[in-house]
């Protein structure tokens, strides 16, 4: 069964592991663990607990959470969940991002990661329209967005926009 679970402190090399399997820039998803040494990952991971509580931001930031994919106790993706948008994160971030690790691809997983993500920010009160960009030649990411009910609303010469409406 796929579940989403929350970053812990307690998260170790089987989370790592999987972060060495996803490009530190994957289609614009942005991986600060690919090729990072094991010994500095707790304190990564200590980073992204508190930006899910807004501790330690800088002034452009948002308070965003960590989740991992899980299949049972396999670690497949991650996702990040922004709790709400500035100007400049609706024209180049969204939401939403999320990543598959490389061995996972093409098997759906994408998917119910994204369905899993966008039930979780209505669990957490976000009512406004979720906002998700894809780069216009990510067309596997494209296909997830608006099989998981995304709307195109805009293009731009890099990037597409899809709304999920609340």
């Amino acid at each position: 069964m796929l579940t989403l679970k929350p970053v812990s402190l307690t998260d170790g090399k089987a989370v790592y592991d999987m972060l060495q399997q996803i490009e530190a820039n994957d289609n614009g998803f942005m991986n600060g663990v690919k090729d990072l040494p094991y010994e500095e990952f707790p304190a990564h991971i200590a980073e992204k607990v508190n930006m899910a509580q807004g501790i330690g931001l800088e002034d452009w930031m948002v308070p965003s959470s960590t989740f991992w994919l899980m299949d049972g106790d396999t670690p497949i993706g991650q996702g990040n969940l922004r709790h709400r948008l500035t100007n400049a994160l609706r024209e180049s971030g969204g939401h939403i991002g999320y990543a598959i690790a490389k061995p996972y691809r093409g098997k759906g997983y994408g998917k119910e990661l994204l369905r899993l993500l966008i039930a979780q920010a209505r669990a957490m009160g976000i009512t406004e329209n979720l906002l998700v960009t894809v780069w216009l030649n990510n067309i596997p990411s494209r296909r997830t967005a608006e099989a998981c009910g995304g709307i195109l609303v805009k293009e731009n010469d890099e990037r597409a926009f899809y709304e999920f409406p609340a």
